[in-house]
């Protein structure tokens, strides 16, 4: 859904754009691969410990996925950061391509920590059971103000780095969200083991 919002919007810049673009979705889609793993696996370690009333694991499980998962996809961001026209050229070589690629690589791939943190914190949510939560925060955050600031914004600034940022824009949103929510759970656990 994303990349295709950025698709049609690169269509009005150029297809140098639309190709830098494309080859960057190409390397983040291996990059994350480790990330949305992480988040698959809090999902089912969260439920099965709430399920088993060993809260004190769930909260070692979070923690421990909230700090590795946003580490890790950092890394990979710097990675990305450094080596980015490197691996731009790797899927398209036209140095108009690889200077669009390489600027959204540069662009967004430092904020990876965000985006892990949103992607555990969805997972930690489904697992204890609330899975509307971050639903209605990516469907809220990342599609419908992403989609309505792109549209808007390249309106007024009509330069393709305004859709780079919205990414970065949108994950910072959702992280802050997410955060929010989670300590508002974290609240309620301690209550829930007494019951038990």
């Amino acid at each position: 859904m994303a990349y295709e919002i950025v698709k049609a919007t690169t269509i009005a810049f150029d297809s140098a754009a639309m190709a830098g673009c494309g080859a960057y979705s190409r390397i983040e889609g291996f990059a994350f691969l480790p990330v949305t793993c992480f988040a698959l696996a809090l999902s089912t370690f969260v439920s099965q410990n709430m399920g088993a009333g060993k809260f004190d694991r769930v909260r070692a499980g979070m923690r421990f996925g909230l700090l590795c998962s946003p580490l890790l996809a950092e890394l990979i961001g710097v990675v990305i950061f450094t080596a980015a026209p490197l691996l731009v050229s790797a899927f398209n070589s036209e140095p108009d391509v690889v200077t669009f690629g390489t600027a959204y690589a540069r662009t967004v791939s430092l904020f990876y920590c965000l985006l892990a943190f949103s992607h555990c914190s969805a997972g930690i949510l489904r697992g204890m059971g609330r899975p509307i939560v971050p639903m209605t925060i990516m469907l809220s955050v990342w599609c419908a103000l992403r989609i309505t600031y792109i549209t808007l914004t390249v309106r007024m600034i009509p330069d393709i780095r305004v859709v780079y940022w919205a990414y970065p824009l949108t994950w910072s949103i959702s992280s802050v969200l997410f955060a929010l929510c989670l300590w508002r759970l974290l609240r309620h656990i301690p209550a829930v083991e007494r019951q038990n």
